[in-house]
């Protein structure tokens, strides 16, 4: 007698992945998205401490503008340029001196 799967296992498998599948999936966007913006956080605060750095180091007042230049040896981790610190498509835009960087 040959031994194999019936039609209503193999349906029952089929919605049993499925099932797992939609419970899944919006669970994992749900993170990505998360920890993107946990990131964007933290780059801002990076770029917000070199700002202040420089600002200090170089008796600049608050409201003075800054440029990419001034501050990258204060980012630190290898960072060289802006665009290091894009994520999904948006880049991270540099304020004055006691205005918080933006995305």
């Amino acid at each position: 007698m040959k031994k194999a799967f019936t039609l209503i296992e193999i349906l029952i498998v089929v919605a049993i992945i499925g099932l797992l599948a939609a419970i899944g999936i919006p669970s994992l966007i749900g993170a990505r998205k998360g920890a993107e913006d946990n990131m964007k956080q933290v780059n801002i605060s990076a770029v917000n401490a070199a700002k202040d750095q420089w600002a200090i180091i170089n008796n600049k007042a608050t409201g003075t503008s800054v440029v990419w230049t001034n501050i990258a040896a204060y980012i630190g981790n290898n960072i060289t340029n802006q665009t290091q610190l894009t994520i999904s498509g948006a880049a991270i835009t540099l304020n004055a001196v006691g205005v918080s960087a933006t995305y």
